[in-house]
């Protein structure tokens, strides 16, 4: 579809609509949405409730407040039995909120077996009201199992006076589950675009607004549509419910969102009207303690550059907002400029093998369904070698790449029937170093932790497996600064390998800016003790302001860094927040120069097991090296860009000569829950249920959980966003390696 295609006349913006979303075929009818409105707004009917620290007042028909001398005070409902059961509840309010002040509301619902649902709080009021001047909490709640009875909280807070409440609708809705639709996540679409699933595919109710208005708006602002309070829900009847209750309680023709992204990735269109200078993409079945799932930044990634791709010339600067998770903002924007788009593949840039090194490729398959993995193996020499592993359900597999590349350098893609993560771990000398695979390329990529002292050397591992030929700039940066810069060619399919000291010779710490026209993939590995130890990492596609690491390790005989790349010229403002085992914190502040600068965690806070938090006043790329074996072996990784509730590490192993642990790092002000399920090659060997102390860290001992099991990979499902990384030593920590997880 080309830009020119998509003047502002109402007319060719409906012929645009109509191609955009042409449906491929109506689905199966959908039965009507069942609604029932439960309405507090007497004294009598507040009088059911209970009050703590809150009053009733005959003030009009009745109305909630603080009392006398109460800066804080709760109103909880009484519990009140629907006709139905729940499937989704929404809550409107009128009341008035002094400057300062707040009203927040809770809700919760009872299955016919009697248990309760955890009380889920409700988002402060979104930017819509009914008719009557009620204003709209953010989201619906989905119930999957269904809710017989349901019960609200409202909290109050005083500003300069009480907030006051006088009127309580809760909104209580159901669906069947027909249409049964999912809409595909846009890495899995053919050219990877998004496709949006067209309304009357999900069994939208019909509008009868004209197409008007404009496909430009200047600001583009993600809200959530609907929170899973447990379980999972169907995509169809989410979609229905929201458009029902924005329709028939908000007085709208027709859904606020223009798109709706889903939980696995899919995109849905919402609104058939298009118009105003806003437009609203909702997301379906969100985590309340996660605004939105990794999965779902991905997706929202694919839909925003296709809809820059469409968006006409000439418009000026687009506006990106997210009310409830700003951080998102940052990162969104950054991989729009990178073109950092995930794929159905994975790459792996470096691949070597000969008589001392050793390569493994270990796969995870999460899914509940067997299936097949291609693995193509790019030799440096032009030659193309394939390989086929099968997976069972919820299972981990493993290829030795040896048997496949007897010897010499290659590059490997991984295609696979259903989803797949992967990791590489390569072993060297006394040593090894483990990487994830790279799911997305980037136009952009920073590789801190580099090092060129005493016999250390630094390589970077440049991939192009495009079709065309492109450049790729690669920048080296010393403690004192930018310290070198060179251009290379990267032919179409090809990868390149990259001495550093061809650009920089000095003997320093040093990292690495790489920038391409095209988007390409960038590794690096690190040798030192005559080549017998070292580390490798994958290159960041973006900076960051915030840098998460689970293992941080002062403990003896453990020596640990963070590399820090500050690109930039100017110093950066950062804060470091140490957490220990059982919640105990520390912070620091620095002045970060530019340049590639180390900070030794030992000499902070020695002898213990900690995880780091560092926020920067601009963007950064920060890596964690954590030295042992009398500084002759080593083990890395970049830090998260962003907790998370579930997590993949792909290789585990508790036989000889392994001892492997999980790490986790808990950066909320709850203790958090979680879950770890351990993957086999036939399927699930076992379950774990943990819990992380608030701002704390967790150290799981796999070969006590799990001993002398040669092959697992590890699954961790938290209630709370957590970060989540692996150790494994070899040999009484001769050697080893650590990995960062990989988050859904």
């Amino acid at each position: 579809m080309k830009r020119r295609c998509l003047w502002l006349s109402p007319l060719l913006l409906a012929f645009w609509l109509a191609l955009a979303f042409a449906p491929a075929g109506r689905s199966e009818a959908a039965g009507p949405v069942q609604v029932e409105r439960w309405v507090e707004t007497t004294a009598a009917d507040f009088g059911r409730g209970d009050l703590s620290g809150t009053v009733v007042l005959a003030v009009g028909d009745g109305e909630l407040r603080l009392a006398e001398g109460q800066s804080q005070g709760t109103y909880t409902s009484a519990e009140q039995e629907m006709p139905f059961p729940c499937q989704a509840a929404g809550l409107l309010y009128l009341g008035r909120i002094p400057a300062g002040a707040a009203l927040s509301f809770e809700l919760r619902g009872q299955e016919p077996s009697g248990q309760w649902s955890p009380w889920v709080g409700l988002l402060p009021a979104g930017p819509w009201s009914d008719p009557q001047g009620r204003s709209a909490s953010e989201a619906l709640l989905v119930f999957p199992q269904g809710q017989q009875r349901l019960q609200y909280r409202a909290t109050f807070r005083r500003g300069k006076d009480t907030p006051a409440l006088e009127q309580v609708m809760v909104v209580c809705l159901a669906a069947d589950g027909m249409p049964a639709v999912s809409a595909l996540p846009p890495w899995k679409e053919a050219d990877g675009r998004p496709r949006p699933l067209p309304p009357e595919r999900w069994g939208a109710e019909p509008v009868s607004e004209a197409v008007t208005g404009t496909l430009a708006p200047a600001q583009i602002e993600i809200r959530p549509a609907t929170l899973l309070v447990s379980g999972t829900a169907q995509a169809g009847p989410m979609l229905r419910m929201v458009q029902h209750f924005q329709r028939e309680l908000l007085g709208r023709d027709d859904l606020a969102y223009a798109f709706l992204v889903d939980a696995s990735g899919g995109v849905y269109q919402g609104s058939r009207t298009a118009g105003g200078e806003k437009l609203y993409i909702g997301l379906l079945g969100v985590h309340p303690h996660e605004p939105a799932s990794p999965t779902m930044e991905d997706a929202l990634v694919a839909l925003l550059t296709w809809w820059q791709e469409e968006r006409p010339a000439g418009l000026g600067h687009l506006t990106l907002t997210v009310p409830y998770d700003p951080p998102l903002v940052e990162r969104l924007e950054a991989r729009l400029e990178a073109a950092n788009l995930r794929r159905s593949e994975w790459l792996l840039p470096q691949g070597e093998t000969a008589p001392d090194i050793d390569e493994w490729l270990l796969f995870t398959n999460p899914g509940n369904r067997r299936i097949q993995a291609t693995a193509e193996f790019f030799l440096d020499g032009g030659r193309t070698l394939r390989r086929t592993v099968r997976l069972p359900a919820e299972a981990r597999g493993s290829l030795l790449a040896d048997l496949v590349v007897a010897q010499g350098g290659f590059w490997t893609r991984l295609r696979a029937d259903g989803d797949l993560l992967l990791e590489r771990a390569i072993y060297y000398g006394h040593d090894g170093d483990v990487s994830a695979g790279l799911e997305s390329l980037s136009r952009f990529w920073y590789l801190p932790g580099g090092n060129q002292e005493a016999d250390a050397t630094t390589s970077l591992i440049l991939l192009n497996p495009g079709e065309a030929v492109t450049t790729a700039t690669v920048r080296v940066f010393a403690p004192a600064g930018l310290a070198g810069e060179r251009a290379y060619s990267l032919p179409p399919r090809s990868r390149l390998v990259i001495p550093v000291s061809q650009i920089y010779t000095g003997t320093t710490p040093l990292g690495c800016q790489v920038s391409s026209p095209l988007p390409i993939a960038a590794e690096q590995e690190v040798r030192f003790s005559a080549g017998e130890g070292g580390y490798g990492m994958p290159g960041s596609p973006y900076l960051s302001r915030r840098w998460s690491f689970a293992a941080v390790e002062t403990e003896s005989p453990h020596v640990t860094v963070l590399s820090i790349l500050n690109p930039h010229t100017e110093t950066v403002p950062l804060t470091l927040t140490l957490m220990s085992e059982d919640g105990t914190m520390l912070r620091r502040s620095y002045a970060v120069r530019s340049g590639e600068q180390l900070l030794n965690l030992n000499a902070i806070l020695p002898e213990l097991a900690l995880a780091a938090e560092a926020e920067a006043g601009r963007p950064l790329a920060i890596a964690r090296i954590t030295f042992f074996n009398e500084m002759r072996s080593a083990h890395a990784t970049l830090g998260a860009t962003r907790p998370a509730r579930v997590w993949y590490l792909p290789e585990g192993s508790t036989a000889e000569p392994f001892e492997s642990f999980v790490l986790v790092s808990n950066p909320n002000a709850v203790p958090t829950d979680l879950e770890l399920t351990f993957l086999g090659t036939l399927g699930v060997l076992d379950r774990l249920r943990l819990t992380v102390p608030a701002h704390g860290r967790l150290t799981v001992p796999l070969n006590t959980v799990l001993p002398d099991v040669a092959a697992f990979s590890t699954r961790v499902v938290s209630d709370w966003p957590v970060v989540v990384e692996r150790h494994m030593y070899l040999h009484g920590k001769e050697g080893g390696h650590s990995g960062l997880g990989i988050a859904r």
